[in-house]
This record gives structure tokens, sequence and C-alpha cells, in this order.
């Protein structure tokens, strides 16, 4: 039996899936700390989310869409949304390593999208593809976190076990 894949789309709200690949997976989305929120309250409760993930799904390799750098946001990111951004991963990261998890891996967000929706387009057209493509599937998501994080779950799944790779794929590319 393949062990569980955690996929998770890191911000101020987290989108997470977990799951065996080719199986269907549980998903959600939680913010860490309500806005405003110091970055150790977000820190602090995220590490407690994480832990509670591991030990309640035993997954043995965590992945999650890599923070792109600040200069490609130049002008609309903070050194506060940077610093969660970069600190969350951090964070998940050490938990995950403190509980014997050292398979974790970073995922391209351009190549999540090009694996789960055929393209990848800038952001705000992205995100309701990415959601329209989840609930075709089956999966029935709250947000963009959430299915952020499927579609993250989705092409990890598809690197562990190559026949999966079809599941998602749009017959004629990008959907219009």
């Amino acid at each position: 039996m393949p062990a569980p894949v955690l996929a998770l789309d890191l911000a101020s709200v987290s989108g997470w899936a977990c799951g065996e690949p080719g199986g269907k997976p549980l998903h959600g989305s939680i913010r860490f700390a309500a806005k405003g929120a110091s970055h150790e309250a977000i820190f602090a409760n995220a590490m407690q989310w994480a832990e509670k993930k591991i030990v309640c799904h035993k997954p043995k390799l965590i992945v999650w869409e890599a923070p792109l750098p600040t200069t490609f946001k130049r002008g609309n990111s903070t050194i506060d949304t940077t610093s969660v951004l970069f600190g969350l991963p951090a964070v998940i990261g050490a938990i995950a390593y403190r509980y014997g998890i050292y398979d974790i891996r970073k995922a391209e967000t351009r190549h999540v999208r090009q694996h789960f929706i055929g393209c990848n387009p800038k952001r705000a057209r992205a995100k309701p593809l990415v959601v329209r493509k989840c609930r075709a599937m089956g999966w029935s998501v709250e947000d963009d976190n959430e299915a952020d994080a499927l579609a993250t779950w989705s092409y990890m799944c598809s690197l562990l076990n190559p026949r999966l790779a079809l599941a998602p794929t749009p017959l004629f590319g990008c959907p219009a």
C-alpha cells in the first residue's frame, strides 16, 4: 500500500490535501491565526496544526508549492507577507523532520498548473480553473487554497506513480 502524501499550499490561509496516490484525498483549508496576528502566533498555530496532521495521517512525503522570490511580485509584497510565505515552510519542515519525515519536496507552481489544468496562466485566471478542475474530479472545495493543495497533491502523486498523470489532463489543452 502506498504511503500518504501531504500536500500544502502555504499562505495566510493554507490549503492541505492528504492521501495515498490513486486514492481519494482528504482536504481542507485553514487560517492559522486571525488577520493581523503576529508571525509568532501564525507559526505557533501552524506548528501545532502540522503536528496533529502528521500524527493523524502519518504521511511519508510532504510537498508544498515553493514560494516565489519577492522580486516576482514587486510592489504587491510586504515584508510581513514575505515572512509568512517563507516562514511557514520552515516551520512545517522542522516539525516534519522532528517526526522522522525526511522526504520534503517543493513543487513549482507552473509545473503543478501545467499538470493539473494543462497550462500556466497568470494567477487571476489560474485560480478559478484549478477550482473548476477539482470540482470536475469530484473534490468539493471551499476555496482556491484547498484547490491548489489538491492540484499539488495530484502533481506529486503523478510523479510517484506516472500512471496517475493522465487523470486531470485536459483533452485539448488549457480550458477556455
